[in-house]
């Protein structure tokens, strides 16, 4: 017999199974919805996650659901200026290879991820949109995400494919939000994504299992820095479970939704600058 929690529900008002949340995206919109949504805008924000181990208290689709959550974020937030944009479903699969040793997490090949993504941008062209922004939700798809853009405009010289990488400017604020004493080393599944789950989702967030777990400096690839000049390197390196025994890469302990919050805020006033810039909205 599985356990108890296998069998639990999450239940909403009047046990509805769906709610919409914040405005709709386009996986939530009816056909003349879109039908009218074309008429005032060619952008379309397509986030790409992953489905992987995110240590022993947050689920595996925790990419997938921040991608969401950014998309809902960043169209509320054009809207709130006057400017219309649409987003799609957050991606579920990505490159997670080094996840591959914890149960549950699945990969799939850079291959497959450029064909699935292109397909679907040339279904969104097909229906008039022209601005397309692939929205990094898995630190892990990122060179994919810029060899697919660069193919994109190749293939249709009349859009435009952005994939501005936010990691950088999130981790950035670490020191000014976080709780934690050693912010600059928390990083998958650490204080600061935990934050942003509760921020999103706390229901699934399960604090009372959380594990801490900092890496030792020579393990971690976050602290490795390039040798001077240009190098790109291609190697299978280690393992997330080679580096951390529980998944996580820093301390959970300390998240707040606030501080997820104030980190998504960050994350979101930069996107919002850039899509502003790079599309002229």
């Amino acid at each position: 017999m599985p356990p108890e929690w296998f069998f639990q529900v999450f239940t909403m008002s009047d046990d509805v199974l769906y709610e919409v949340r914040g405005p709709k995206t386009l996986f939530e919109m009816t056909r003349p919805e879109v039908e009218e949504l074309l008429k005032h805008t060619e952008t379309v924000v397509i986030p790409v996650g992953s489905t992987e181990q995110h240590g022993t208290h947050l689920p595996l689709g925790s990419d997938t659901m921040q991608g969401d959550d950014m998309a809902k974020r960043l169209i509320k937030k054009f809207a709130d200026n006057g400017v219309a944009i649409t987003a799609t479903p957050t991606f579920p699969f990505g490159i997670s290879d080094a996840h591959m040793k914890f149960p549950g997490s699945i990969t799939i090949s850079s291959r497959t991820l450029m064909t699935v993504l292109t397909e679907v941008v040339q279904s969104l062209y097909h229906h008039g949109f022209r601005k397309f922004v692939l929205l990094l939700s898995h630190g892990g798809n990122l060179p994919t995400l810029r060899l697919l853009a660069n193919d994109l405009v190749l293939e249709y010289p009349d859009i435009k494919v952005i994939v501005p990488d936010w990691i950088p400017i999130n981790s950035a604020a670490y020191p000014q939000i976080l709780n934690s004493s050693r912010p600059n080393d928390e990083h998958h599944s650490g204080e600061g994504e935990t934050a942003r789950m509760l921020a999103y989702t706390p229901k699934l967030v399960d604090m009372a299992n959380a594990e801490s777990y900092y890496m030792e400096p020579i393990m971690d690839p976050y602290q490795r820095k390039p040798y001077p000049g240009s190098v790109s390197t291609a190697t299978s390196g280690l393992t997330v479970k080679e580096m951390t025994p529980y998944g996580v890469m820093g301390s959970p302990l300390k998240a707040t939704a606030e501080a997820g919050n104030k980190l998504y805020e960050v994350i979101t006033d930069w996107l919002y600058k850039v899509m502003k810039y790079e599309f002229d909205l």
